[in-house]
């Protein structure tokens, strides 16, 4: 069964509003208004295909230049910086906004834009810059990896690149003598080893623009070093693994991969298609583009990111990650390849309108509703990635199918672990992998969680947030606080001595399913485990869920040996979407565009529902906790059905 029809008469943007009804609803939040969302965002009523593509980008430009400028410093010590309200700092990665700020300028000739490039240039150098030609992380030692290096180095190359005409001889000058130090800097500090698998990928790209603009052979050596090094992190379905362990021989104890597809289609790929351009390498182009369509199975008709069960997951924002440059750029430079490319871009922008208030993106869809300020740094990367589009000279495009359009069935991703559906209506993926948690990557689910599930009619219902909220990279992740921090995975779970026994930290879980004309059935079995993967100590931990999808329905059962466990059915939801209650275990969710029953059967002993919603910041929604105690050996049921 196709979607086709449905986008066909209702067009793209009309299906974003249905998938994201209610985002910019909710409680009256500090210091915003709706109608500057309005008036912001001009999201058209028109199909895709009428739509001039360029003139779009060009709008959105303004607009997300517009609301970075107006937090950037003008008098001070940190006058040139952009100042962040979430995070009470001005980020280091802001010098990346000299590109796009120049290509906006080069567009508009509106001298605003020149100006706040070179004062951010100069700010950089003041505040990040080091002496052996590394850009850092964030200033005053909050945060000092130096890898962030290629980045800046790629922003401001293609800043004298493609822009280079609008700056006086002299600034070209120390703009060049400044690409020089960093590549050189580059050229010993990213190794194979070094960082996550982005970084060498991301590296070769800027090697490449340094060799382009500088003409050193020993950039352009080592950059395709760097390159056919990236290519050793393919899997067998084109995914790029390495976010996380990334040795050749370094899967998990079941074979599984660190894969993050986030990072991946809006970093890594577009890196590597900007080494195939400044090179000429039409064997890269190739590659990047089969993978680049292998990635683009994982976005949702909305233009979203179904990446709860990735690898970096406590970096997403439904729309993307929190720090790359977003998938516009990379799918504008290989726009003339494959149509689906300008088309999936230009869903994933509509999709960051709706998160846009006073010219901002904000990190999640609910944020805004929630009242919580938005980093600045989304806005910062996005705006690089469409600069890059525009530079494409992207036009206009036709529209056309993505994958997620059809209704194909069931598909396993041996590499990551993952069940991936898309019956009827229905869009989801089930998670079972046993990536180890380290130091420094955790958060995601396993144990066979639904980590997405969504529907054409609603958008998301039920999405994966991180198991525990760590600040695993705390200068680009939100504060936490305790009452912003429910796991908002659908779970089951108990509690002894204070401490979490759930299936979603559990690395053994055993999947199976059926499908047939009718249904899609997946069943999980494994044990109740804590952070560390420890089973209930002492009793019983055994635990079953079922997940049937049918074209009407889908329901959640489970059952569990250990006494008082609970069954969790968040389900994605503002405040201002109205609660019904038919009798004493079936609500209904009225949304704009359809309303959701949600009920329980008589193996649930339902607990109160709160007036108030839960919210995590991983992926930046808020929901109504159902919530249901198991009573032991028998089998606990959610049942949701869309009605219109």
């Amino acid at each position: 069964m196709s979607l086709r029809k449905t986008i066909s008469k209702i067009g793209v943007l009309a299906i974003m509003s249905i998938a994201m009804s209610g985002v910019v609803l909710g409680q009256t939040p500090k210091k915003h208004s709706n109608e500057n969302h309005a008036k912001n965002n001009h999201i058209s009523s028109k199909p895709f295909a009428s739509q001039d593509i360029k003139a779009t980008y060009i709008a959105s430009l303004k607009i997300w230049c517009d609301g970075a400028l107006s937090q950037q410093a003008t008098t001070g010590d940190n006058k040139g910086g952009i100042y962040c309200k979430a995070c009470d700092i001005y980020h280091g990665r802001s010098a990346d906004a000299i590109y796009p700020l120049l290509t906006l300028y080069d567009l508009t000739k509106d001298e605003r834009y020149r100006k706040a490039a070179l004062e951010l240039f100069d700010w950089s150098e003041k505040h990040i810059s080091q002496p052996d030609g590394s850009w850092i992380n964030e200033p005053n030692g909050k945060n000092s990896w130096q890898g962030i290096t290629c980045f800046s180095t790629i922003a401001l190359g293609e800043a004298i690149r493609l822009h280079g005409n609008s700056l006086s001889d002299s600034d070209k000058k120390r703009w060049l003598n400044r690409v020089r130090k960093g590549a050189d800097f580059l050229m010993s500090f990213i190794t194979l080893e070094i960082g996550d698998v982005n970084y060498p990928i991301s590296t070769s790209a800027s090697l490449a623009v340094s060799y382009t603009l500088l003409g050193d052979e020993k950039y352009l050596t080592r950059a395709k070093e760097l390159a056919n090094f990236g290519l050793k992190h393919f899997t067998e379905n084109n995914l790029i693994w390495g976010e996380g362990p990334r040795t050749i021989t370094d899967v998990s104890p079941r074979g599984f991969r660190p894969i993050d597809v986030p990072y991946n289609i809006e970093e890594s790929l577009p890196n590597l298609a900007l080494f195939a351009e400044l090179t000429n390498d039409e064997a890269m182009f190739e590659i990047v583009k089969n993978s680049m369509l292998s990635h683009l199975e994982w976005m949702l008709p909305d233009g979203s990111w179904d990446a709860g069960w990735c690898a970096r997951q406590y970096k997403w924002c439904y729309w993307g990650s929190a720090t790359t440059d977003g998938c516009i750029g990379g799918f504008g430079i290989m726009h003339q390849r494959d149509p689906r490319f300008t088309e999936a871009a230009i869903r994933n922008l509509e999709l960051l309108k709706t998160c846009t208030f006073n010219g901002v993106i904000y990190g999640g869809m609910h944020l805004h509703s929630r009242g919580v300020e938005p980093c600045i740094q989304h806005t910062l990367f996005r705006i690089k990635g469409l600069a890059t589009a525009l530079d494409a000279d992207i036009s206009k495009g036709k529209s056309v199918e993505l994958p997620s359009d059809n209704a194909s069935g069931i598909r396993e991703w041996s590499e990551a672990g993952v069940l991936q559906i898309a019956f009827g209506n229905w869009r989801a993926s089930i998670t079972n992998n046993d990536i180890p948690p380290t130091k420094k990557r955790a958060g995601y689910p396993s144990g066979g969680a639904l980590s997405m599930l969504w529907n054409i009619k609603t958008g998301p219902l039920c999405v994966a947030s991180m198991n525990d909220y760590v600040p695993y990279e705390p200068s680009n992740m939100q504060k936490p606080n305790k009452v912003n921090e429910y796991c908002l995975t659908p779970r089951v779970e108990t509690e002894r001595s204070g401490k979490r026994y759930s299936n979603i930290y559990d690395r053994q879980a055993k999947a199976n399913y059926t499908q047939s004309k009718d249904s899609i059935t997946v069943t999980i079995h494994g044990n109740l485990c804590d952070r560390e993967g420890l089973t209930l100590p002492s009793e019983p931990s055994e635990f079953e869920i079922t997940y049937i999808f049918t074209s009407n329905h889908f329901r959640m059962k489970a059952n569990a040996k250990a006494e008082n466990t609970i069954l969790y059915f968040p389900v994605v939801s503002t405040l201002t979407e109205v609660l019904q209650k038919k009798g004493t275990a079936r609500i209904v969710v009225k949304k704009e565009n359809a309303d959701v029953q949600v009920e329980a059967n008589k193996q649930l002993e339902l607990r109160a529902i709160p007036e108030q919603r839960v919210f995590n910041f991983v992926p930046g929604f808020e929901a109504i906790p159902f919530e249901g105690k198991l009573l032991t050996k028998m089998s606990g049921q959610f049942q949701m059905t869309i009605k219109q």
